[in-house]
């Protein structure tokens, strides 16, 4: 276990962050809060796959809340065309300097692509800030829509939140939360919110590790 001052510029976060290895997963900790981990990579790459499924036609603009390890951006990128524009949204810069950097392995140098541009702030603004022509919305910020790593985060999946992720999205886009647990009542959220939802589940070796919650814009 070390801390990451050293190799990381000044942040907010930086002074207390953590790379540890735990249970055979790498993590990165502040304070009690994990926020990245290597251990569920193959369901969060599946999760980014999805959004091709998820919308009919070509991928034009997805917007990636939360950038973990880059699984989930790598996943989008898996599935793009050459002219797809994959926005990727971190509010912690130390993250986007150990994904670049030491750290960049683990999605196959994903933020080196072409087609992706990080934009360091809180999710929820460049959702709100989106002209409705954005194809997926897939946000991987927390654990769940339940269990939010930071407290505002839990705007992201009340109504008032999916409403204005409703609006982002062009007709037949989708709106995706990945979740380590299982969450259903969520699903009638969104379809109060509007949405035709579902939930899709994601293997880790296998195994069902997590779901995706899905809204689809009709």
């Amino acid at each position: 276990m070390r801390t990451l001052q050293s190799a990381l510029p000044a942040t907010p976060l930086a002074d207390s962050l953590v790379l540890r290895r735990r249970g055979g997963a790498l993590e990165l900790v502040s304070g009690r809060v994990v926020l990245l981990s290597s251990a569920a990579l193959e369901t969060e790459r599946a999760f980014g796959q999805l959004a091709a499924r998820l919308v009919s036609g070509k991928l034009r603009r997805v917007i990636v809340g939360g950038l973990g390890l880059g699984a989930t951006a790598r996943g989008v990128l898996d599935v793009s065309s050459p002219d797809t524009n994959v926005v990727v949204v971190e509010k912690v810069e130390a993250v986007v300097a150990l994904v670049r950097g030491e750290l960049s392995h683990f999605s196959d140098r994903a933020l080196d692509d072409a087609r992706v541009s990080v934009v360091c702030a809180d999710v929820a603004d460049v959702i709100g800030a989106a002209g409705g022509d954005v194809d997926a919305i897939l946000l991987d910020v927390d654990n769940g829509p339940e269990w939010a790593s930071f407290r505002h985060n839990a705007r992201l999946y009340v109504h008032a939140g999916l409403a204005v992720a409703r609006r982002a999205l062009r007709p037949g886009g989708a709106f995706a939360v990945w979740s380590g647990y299982p969450a259903d009542p969520f699903r009638a959220r969104l379809r109060a919110a509007g949405f035709t939802p579902s939930v899709e589940l994601l293997r880790e070796r296998g195994r069902v590790r997590a779901r995706a919650y899905v809204g689809t814009r009709s």
